[in-house]
Parts: structure tokens; C-alpha cells; sequence
């Protein structure tokens, strides 16, 4: 879990420093940069939004807490690991095109 946490406050600091290069005054050199941040705030987006409806507890499972039972990960290994590849992915793109777009 922590490594998942990490990951994603990393990206989030990146993606953070993307968008205020992006809204800057050199915005118009952000060729390669401009259109990546897009479909990479799209797919994010997604994958965000799917990864908080698994962690956000429903009906059932408020029930189920209210009894005192245990509440299980909702992630398996391989899930986890599938995430973090997908994070991974999207951070080292933005870097390479940071870096196209600076030379």
C-alpha cells in the first residue's frame, strides 16, 4: 500500500508542475507536452476514479464495519502492481516530453 501511495503522490506532484508549465508563459513551446497531458489526465482520471469506488466502502460494508468484522484489501497483488506499472507509464512519458519540449 505504500508503495501505491507513493507512486501516486509522486505523479500527482509531476502532473501538478505539467500543468503549471503548461499554463505559463512558454505554454506554446509545450509541443509534445500539451496533447500527452491531456489523454494522460483522461486515463488518470479513469483509473482514479475506479481505484476510490474499490476503496470507498458501500452499504454492505458499512453494515459489515458497524459489526466489527474485518475489512480485506480490496486489491490483490497483481493489481497493485498493474497500477503502479500504469502510474510508472504515465510519469516517465511526461518527463520525456518535458524534456523533448525544453531541447
Amino acid at each position: 500500500m505504500n508503495a501505491l501511495m507513493n507512486s501516486i503522490m509522486a505523479l500527482q506532484t509531476a502532473f501538478q508542475q505539467v500543468q503549471n508549465l503548461a499554463k505559463g508563459p512558454g505554454a506554446t513551446k509545450l509541443i509534445a507536452l500539451k496533447p500527452l497531458l491531456e489523454s494522460s489526465s483522461l486515463e488518470l482520471g479513469k483509473e482514479f476514479t475506479r481505484i476510490l469506488q474499490i476503496l470507498q466502502p458501500g452499504p454492505r460494508q458499512k453494515t459489515e464495519r458497524k459489526l466489527g468484522q474485518r475489512l480485506k484489501w480490496p486489491f490483490q497483488k497483481a493489481d497493485v502492481e498493474q497500477i503502479l506499472q500504469l502510474l510508472e507509464r504515465h510519469k516517465s512519458a511526461l518527463i520525456f516530453a518535458m524534456n523533448s519540449d525544453q531541447m
